[in-house]
C-alpha cells in the first residue's frame, strides 16, 4: 500500500479511459441568481463528510454544478471502505481517486464504488475497464480541470466563490472593458 501513498501532483486534463465520458450528474439548482456558463463544472477534492456537505451546500447556494472527488491519497490513507462509506453517508456520487494503484481500484470496486479516478498503466487499465464495465462502474484517468483542491478542514465556500468569479466573463461596462 505504501506505493500508492503520497501527493499525486497535478495530472492535468484527463480524458475518459474508454466508454462513457464523465457526464454531468448535477445541474445548477433552479431559482438561483448565479449565472454560470453551461460548460463550467467544478470538481472539488474533499477530505471528509463535513467538507463534502459544505461543498454541496456552497454549490447549491451559488448555483454551481459540482463533482466531488476524494482528496489525493485519501483512498490509500483511510482505505476504500472509508471512501465508500463517505459516499453513502453523503447520499451524493463521489469519485474515488485511487491514483496509480490498480489493486486499490479493484478493492474499491469490490467495496461498491462505481466512480473511480485511475491513472494506472495501460495494461492494468484495460483489465480494470473490463471489470468496471461488468459492474456498471465508470473510470476516468484523472479529474478534469478545473479541480479545486481543498486543504483538510478548509471551508469550500470562499474557494468556490473565487473559482466562480474567475470563470465569469468581464463586464464590458467596467473600466477593464473600456480597454477593448
Amino acid at each position: 500500500m505504501a506505493r500508492g501513498q503520497g501527493a499525486a501532483g497535478d495530472r492535468g486534463t484527463a480524458p475518459p479511459l474508454r466508454g462513457a465520458a464523465a457526464e454531468p450528474d448535477a445541474a445548477p439548482r433552479a431559482g438561483t441568481d448565479a449565472v454560470v456558463p453551461a460548460a463550467v463544472r467544478f470538481w472539488v477534492a474533499v477530505h471528509d463528510l463535513a467538507q463534502a456537505r459544505a461543498a454541496l451546500d456552497a454549490a447549491a447556494e451559488l448555483g454551481l454544478a459540482v463533482e466531488l472527488v476524494t482528496a489525493p491519497g485519501l483512498a490509500a490513507f483511510a482505505g476504500v471502505g472509508f471512501c465508500v462509506a463517505l459516499e453513502r453517508a453523503l447520499g451524493h456520487p463521489l469519485w474515488i481517486d485511487v491514483a496509480e494503484a490498480p489493486g486499490t481500484a479493484l478493492a474499491a470496486l469490490r467495496a461498491g464504488a462505481r466512480r473511480l479516478l485511475v491513472a494506472a498503466a495501460p495494461a492494468a487499465r484495460s483489465k480494470l475497464e473490463d471489470v468496471a464495465r461488468q459492474l456498471g462502474a465508470r473510470l476516468l484517468a484523472g479529474p478534469p480541470v478545473p479541480l479545486l483542491r481543498l486543504a483538510a478542514g478548509e471551508d469550500p465556500r470562499p474557494a468556490l466563490r473565487r473559482a466562480l468569479a474567475a470563470t465569469r466573463p468581464a463586464d464590458p461596462s467596467s473600466a477593464a472593458g473600456e480597454r477593448l
